[in-house]
């Protein structure tokens, strides 16, 4: 059964407060690296799972090859990840996080963790494992959407039309 349209209106609307508080806390976010800009994280977050070419590593985070590669030099130069051989194509490069590149995720990781215990204090950890499961579930949703737009092209209207939808039976 379909959500009502107030629900779903509600949620869009907090989604929008949430994202807005997120992206301020980036001016009080401690600098961990002094060269490194927090854009570049995700891709270090991507690179634990392992070694990726760029146009790999440029989809699982939605960017462009361009930027990716650029974020790519610098990190090389800050050490935190190499050029490695790709293994399935001896004329291919991976990008792999180094030692340094592996201890700051690690650090990044376990300072996060200690902040979100700090701020979901009042919170116990079934609430915030069924707030993560939902989370999850949005993100999903989000991807399954973005391939969807991807392949279907831009919106031509707002909301989309499920019976124009390619994959409406």
């Amino acid at each position: 059964m379909p959500i009502d349209h107030a629900v779903a209106t509600e949620l869009s609307t907090e989604l929008i407060h949430m994202v807005k508080r997120v992206e301020s806390l980036r001016a009080h976010a401690p600098r961990l690296h002094p060269g490194l800009e927090p854009s570049a994280y995700p891709l270090l977050f991507v690179l634990t799972t392992g070694p990726m070419r760029i146009s790999a590593l440029a989809e699982s985070i939605h960017s462009d090859v361009s930027t990716v590669s650029r974020q790519v030099t610098h990190l090389v130069q800050q050490d935190l990840v190499a050029k490695v051989s790709d293994p399935d194509d001896g004329r291919a490069q991976r990008v792999a996080l180094t030692e340094n590149g592996q201890s700051f995720v690690t650090r990044l990781q376990d300072g996060r963790g200690s902040w979100f215990q700090h701020l979901l204090h009042d919170w116990n950890d079934i609430e915030v494992r069924q707030f993560s499961g939902y989370l999850r579930r949005f993100i999903d949703d989000l991807s399954v959407e973005i391939e969807r737009l991807r392949l279907d092209g831009p919106l031509t209207e707002f909301p989309p039309n499920p019976d124009t939808r390619k994959d409406a039976s």
